[in-house]
């Protein structure tokens, strides 16, 4: 084996061993989103548990309203007859990481 080779390979190996653990600090994104009980001013949020993940950040309309370690949250102080759109993501405390986005959920009070 040459030395250009064997010196890709050796990068190769180390940039491997490097990313794996930087992988393992990232929850999963939640999935399942649903909601339910719509109101004129409420809404439930509820999602299936991410492995690991120590809290969720809910968010409304692109904003985070919420930080929860349950994997369900109820939404109060909306208007009435309004869209909004949901999602949360999962995290890790101790790393201070977050995950990618869940599928976001659109909700009209009635």
């Amino acid at each position: 084996m040459e030395l250009q080779e064997k010196k890709a390979l050796y990068h190769s190996k180390f940039i491997s061993q490097v990313n794996q653990p930087i992988q393992h600090l990232l929850p999963k994104a939640p999935v399942n989103l649903t909601s339910s009980n719509v109101t004129s001013t409420s809404v439930d949020l509820a999602w299936d548990s991410v492995e690991q993940a120590d809290g969720y950040n809910v968010y409304q309309d692109g904003v985070v309203v919420d930080t929860v370690t349950t994997n369900n949250y109820n939404v109060t102080g909306l208007t009435t007859a309004t869209t909004y759109e949901f999602y949360v993501t999962a995290t890790i405390d101790k790393y201070g990481t977050e995950s990618e986005q869940s599928d976001t959920v659109s909700v009209t009070t009635t």
